[in-house]
């Protein structure tokens, strides 16, 4: 009977802790789930936004990713390397692999627009040599045949035009396009990059100037930045420019600096005002909570236990915020993922976490601006005066 007594006494008591984080939500639910929406809405916009922007240097390192496995030497003054820088790329012990080379151009569709995109002019016995070092295979069609108007696409390149097997991809009716004769698709490559190839002989004949430039790889993807590296010091960049991945991603980086700091700045304004916005509602549902705090202070509980309440209530409710957020981010970004990007062939990434860590300066700013607000008020509050009414 005692056991049964004590368990009567305990459990209404639990249930009813009147410094319960969840007591204020479960019963004024129609004031917290408007400023949960706030801090949802306020997550949605920046993770989306910086996950979009982010899309550019996803598209750019996709696009240019085959340079991880080698580099490319053009030269400055000429149609052809001079003899004596390529003895300098020949003699180097980490070049393994050396292929001549003539490119010509196409344009693939991004988020910011046209984008150029580099057609590998190889022959007959090197194109499925570096087709191998950049990690692709023919998954439908053929590679050209020598001479051929012709080049192999990758898929994702031929979804992002809009292409199939036969279909024309230069000819000189199209916008941007050089090339003096139709050039057809015969195959369609898939792998690890993005890559096209068309027979050099091609390039030769029909673009002008005919130039030649040379592809280097070194035994391994982990010693090509190396490789990059010696070549840059030893070749006379006035004859020979280098094109690296390296140099890609530091001038990706210089490009989008700005655009990222312009980023930078609207959310910080964005978590400003909502921290901002957020302090105020708190305290004015202090105000309209005083004879809570003033009974509850007069019943015991110390002030330090009384603004813990309000922290913790705060911490629930922009964690349950932050948590949706995300979610509903995710959400929004995988049916733009899949309804808008995926089939026109460009590139987004909706689990990219680097993008969603800007959002954690969210929950943090208005859980500090809540307790700024509220807590000088709450430390000096005198219950005695409260409950007399004359606050």
């Amino acid at each position: 009977m005692q056991t049964a007594e004590k368990t009567e006494a305990v459990v209404p008591e639990a249930s009813v802790n009147p410094l319960s984080a969840w007591l204020f939500f479960r019963r004024n639910l129609s004031r917290t789930a408007p400023v949960a929406l706030v801090i949802v809405l306020s997550v949605v916009l920046i993770g989306t936004v910086v996950t979009i922007i982010r899309s550019i240097d996803l598209t750019v390192l996709t696009v240019y990713g085959y340079n991880r496995y080698f580099l490319v030497a053009v030269p400055r003054d000429g149609e052809r390397i001079a003899p004596e820088m390529e003895k300098v790329i020949r003699s180097e012990p980490l070049a393994k692999e050396i292929y001549r080379i003539s490119v010509c151009f196409t344009n693939i569709r991004t988020i910011f627009g046209k984008f150029p995109f580099v057609l590998f002019g190889l022959t007959q016995e090197d194109m499925p040599k570096v087709l191998k070092l950049v990690r692709m295979r023919v998954v439908e069609g053929r590679l050209p045949r020598e001479g051929e108007a012709a080049c192999a696409l990758s898929v994702g390149i031929a979804r992002n035009r809009g292409l199939k097997i036969g279909d024309v991809v230069l000819a000189p009716g199209i916008e941007d396009s050089f090339a003096p004769v139709p050039v057809k698709l015969v195959g369609l490559l898939d792998g690890e990059n993005w890559f096209a190839v068309i027979p050099k002989e091609f390039v030769q004949k029909n673009y002008f100037p005919p130039l030649e430039e040379i592809v280097v790889a070194a035994p391994t993807p982990e010693l090509q930045p190396e490789l990059d590296r010696r070549l840059g010091e030893a070749i006379d960049k006035r004859q020979v420019r280098l094109f690296t991945y390296g140099q890609l991603v530091r001038e990706l980086r210089s490009s989008l600096s700005n655009l990222y700091l312009i980023m930078n700045i609207v959310i910080a304004i964005v978590v400003l005002v909502i921290a901002i916005m957020m302090g105020m509602l708190s305290n004015i549902f202090f105000m309209q909570r005083l004879p809570e705090f003033a009974l509850l202070a007069a019943m015991g509980y110390t002030r330090g236990m009384l603004l813990w309440r309000v922290v913790r209530e705060t911490a629930l409710l922009v964690t349950i915020g932050w948590t949706v957020g995300i979610l509903l981010s995710m959400g929004i970004l995988w049916g733009l993922y899949w309804w808008l990007f995926e089939p026109r062939g460009m590139l987004l990434q909706p689990m990219d976490w680097q993008a969603y860590r800007y959002t954690i300066p969210v929950p943090i700013a208005v859980l500090l601006f809540a307790a700024m607000s509220v807590g000088p008020r709450l430390l000096t509050l005198d219950p005695v005066l409260v409950i007399e009414r004359k606050v």
